[in-house]
């Protein structure tokens, strides 16, 4: 056992991140340092403790005031599923009366303790020793589920069902392409999960960016958003899912579900009101479904924007009333800006090769309005769409 391990295993390490978390900030980390090492404590139980304050602070996004008490690492926290979403996780076995479920590739435990915070009776499954370490302490007080340090394909499962979280080996997301992606290049191997997934009632965590062509025909799949954040593509194989349907899910206090194809949807002009679409409506391509059902249209080809005559409310949409439609011209916006008394200014753009941190400065804002500017394109035109949200 590592010496980092064994500070995972130490209740005067544990109980020192709980003390820095709660006094740490942006200011102060160098002092406490200090503040510790005049105590005699040793230097790298210091590390290993503010590096879990910090864990446990950024945790708190995903975890509500539960972080506090976890353990994490640093490649753990950053793929945790968020609490609310692990609870929808959670609910698709509980729904498919699925009462046991088999967590491998645990990571730190976040869907581990979504599942057994339903109900469902876990055994999580983790090899990596400080992932593990940390797992096992996220489980301890949790009477329903069980961590075992173990790779997850040499594991026999018992449970009814399973669910899986292959960790990317290549933590760069950014390189993921069709012409890149290889199966050996997960962790568990993506063969081996589709294999398990083909066997039991399963659930597949990817990054919203894996791509359409190379999700099997057997697996139902979902884009899912949490609160305006991409999160995840989720794949559900067996009772929990039916073969070849397409979902962007939206998950929040409710959970919000559209079910569509890759239909195209109608091009047209700038009408009275322009919506921005959920991300996970734009990544599942179910944007032109959803328009056409919603009489909606496209402002652009391949630019998720819609537009209507008529108000349409939806959890789906961000909407704004227009105001004017100009030139993406920089002197027409100012004159517009400067005519109009707008000072504050949401810039927004998509498609445009314009940033708006380049563009504010130029405008030289000044006056007591407020608007929304959208830099985009109109058919095949740069234009600047003037509008105000629709709270």
């Amino acid at each position: 056992m590592s010496q980092t391990e064994s500070f995972f295993e130490s209740p005067e390490a544990r109980k020192l991140a709980v003390e820095i978390a709660k006094r740490l900030d942006a200011n102060n980390s160098l002092a406490l340092i200090n503040e510790y090492r005049k105590q005699g404590i040793d230097p790298e139980m210091i590390t290993f403790a503010l590096n879990q304050a910090s864990y446990k602070q950024r945790g708190m996004v995903k975890f509500g005031e539960r972080a506090i008490d976890m353990l994490f690492t640093e490649s753990g926290l950053e793929q945790a599923t968020r609490q609310e979403v692990a609870s929808w996780h959670a609910s698709r076995f509980k729904e498919a009366g699925i009462a046991s479920v088999t967590d491998l590739g645990a990571g730190i435990g976040s869907d581990a303790i979504g599942f057994a915070k339903a109900g469902l009776e876990v055994t999580a499954v983790e090899n990596h020793p400080e992932s593990f370490q940390a797992l096992k302490h996220n489980l301890a007080t949790i009477a329903n589920a069980t961590a075992l340090e173990q790779d997850a394909t040499n594991h026999q499962i018992s449970s009814a069902g399973v669910w899986l979280d292959p960790a990317r080996r290549d933590q760069d997301r950014k390189s993921l392409t069709v012409q890149r992606l290889e199966p050996s290049m997960f962790s568990p191997n993506l063969d081996f999960v589709f294999e398990i997934a083909n066997q039991y009632p399963a659930g597949i965590k990817l990054a919203p960016g894996f791509p359409h062509e190379l999700i099997p025909n057997n697996f139902e799949a979902n884009w899912v958003s949490h609160h305006g954040d991409l999160v995840e593509m989720t794949l559900w194989s067996g009772s929990l899912g039916q073969p070849g349907i397409k979902k962007a899910v939206m998950v929040g206090e409710a959970v919000n579900e559209f079910v569509g194809t890759d239909q195209l949807a109608a091009i047209s002009q700038v009408e009275r009101y322009l919506y921005e679409p959920d991300v996970s409506l734009i990544r599942s391509h179910l944007v032109g479904d959803y328009a056409n059902q919603n009489g909606l249209h496209l402002i652009s080809e391949q630019i998720a924007y819609l537009s209507s005559a008529k108000l349409v409310s939806s959890p789906w949409l961000k909407g704004y009333e227009v105001q004017d439609v100009l030139p993406l011209d920089i002197k027409q916006i100012k004159a517009y800006c400067s005519k109009h008394d707008i000072g504050v200014l949401e810039i927004k753009k998509r498609g445009v090769d314009v940033t708006p941190e380049a563009l504010r400065p130029k405008l030289k804002l000044k006056g007591a309005g407020a608007a929304t500017l959208v830099l985009t394109k109109v058919g095949s035109a740069r234009q600047a769409i003037v509008c105000k949200s629709i709270r």
